[in-house]
């Protein structure tokens, strides 16, 4: 049996998604005897708690990701000097965590500053060639060479997907970095429970940071009143109390577990989302079959995506100022939505 090892790890707070997709691993290096230390803050620790409940945790720096109201791709790269702040506050706090605790192995889940030069530091990423708009050329460019120093900065670079990578695409191919495929990560398993709802219902998942993710959940909830169908709202807000809510045609939850989560999307007859790559590796290994996507607004790698799939023929998207309930309802698109077979169960990570 190899070796046991203390394995300090961390995901980016920028919503739920990268939490989310690490639990897969977290249960793996768990069941294989490793001693785990995972970095939380507000946002991520109730979730993490949630799925591990003896889990050693430890508070680390937040990225304190924000849009503006109105969001833009400007909006996003003026968040540039809070990232970088960041970075250095990690590494700050890795160095101090270092002298107190014994620790073999870091993983990372898009924390740049989560490393260090002594000790096998691994990055997961699907984001190795940034998607920008072709208006924003140089700045891309330029952040481009940014993201590739910093991926190369780790020992090993991790790459949430297929071989043929086929859900990120372009994303994550990048002939300049080497880096591994470790398959599709989701904690969401299919499952032969009847329906939660007894009508028909369209789900709405929302994430991702404020106060976007407000902006989106007061749309749906000005528009559901307009449709026939039942709406069902999962807020994304593990941290807050739950809060289960009816009014009218609608029923609010703050948070669901991975069980029941995974039981309305699969009886849904829409699933409506943002199209953050963790929501999209959930629905492939569900078998999603009806979405419709919501790219952030200023979220060029989001908007990759929902094109991507739309492009594909999984499903259609609509940008959130032009976003209508009732045209879900009449769209004449049809998309194929995910299958079973595209979905690769295996998981192999060499550590």
């Amino acid at each position: 049996m190899p070796k046991a090892l203390n394995i300090l790890l961390a995901p980016l707070d920028w919503g739920l998604g990268h939490a989310s997709r690490m639990v897969p691993l977290l249960r793996k290096l768990e069941a294989d005897g490793h001693h785990l230390m995972i970095g939380v803050n507000r946002i991520t620790r109730s979730f993490i708690l949630e799925h591990f409940h003896q889990a050693e945790v430890y508070d680390i720096p937040s990225y304190g990701i924000k849009y503006t109201k109105h969001g833009s791709f400007l909006s996003f790269v003026a968040l540039g000097p809070r990232i970088l702040r960041a970075v250095r506050e990690e590494a700050m706090w890795i160095e101090e965590f270092i002298k107190n605790h014994q620790v073999d192995l870091i993983i990372s889940d898009s924390r740049f500053g989560f490393r260090h030069p002594k000790i096998k530091s691994i990055i997961i990423s699907h984001q190795l060639n940034l998607q920008f708009p072709k208006y924003w050329k140089w700045p891309g460019q330029y952040a481009q060479k940014v993201n590739e120093k910093w991926l190369n900065a780790f020992d090993e670079i991790w790459v949430p997907d297929s071989e043929a990578h086929e859900l990120s695409g372009d994303l994550s191919r990048n002939n300049k970095l080497q880096y591994q495929c470790i398959g599709i990560q989701s904690r969401l398993a299919i499952g032969e429970e009847a329906s939660p709802e007894k009508e028909p219902y369209i789900l709405c998942i929302l994430s991702g940071p404020e106060p976007q993710r407000t902006v989106l959940e007061q749309i749906i909830r000005q528009q559901s009143p307009q449709i026939k169908h039942h709406v069902v709202i999962v807020g994304g807000k593990p941290h807050e109390p739950k809060r289960p809510y009816n009014c009218a045609n609608t029923t609010y939850f703050n948070h669901l577990n991975d069980d029941i989560l995974a039981n309305y999307i699969q009886h849904a007859d829409l699933v409506i989302s943002r199209s953050g790559y963790s929501s999209l590796m959930d629905y492939q290994k569900l078998a999603c079959k009806k979405m419709f996507l919501i790219p952030s607004p200023g979220q060029s790698e989001q908007v990759y995506l929902a094109r991507r799939m739309k492009a594909k023929g999984i499903c259609d998207f609509a940008f959130q100022n032009s976003f209508s309930l009732i045209d879900t309802q009449n769209s004449p698109y049809d998309g194929k939505g995910f299958h079973e077979e595209y979905y690769n169960t295996k998981i192999d990570y060499i550590l």
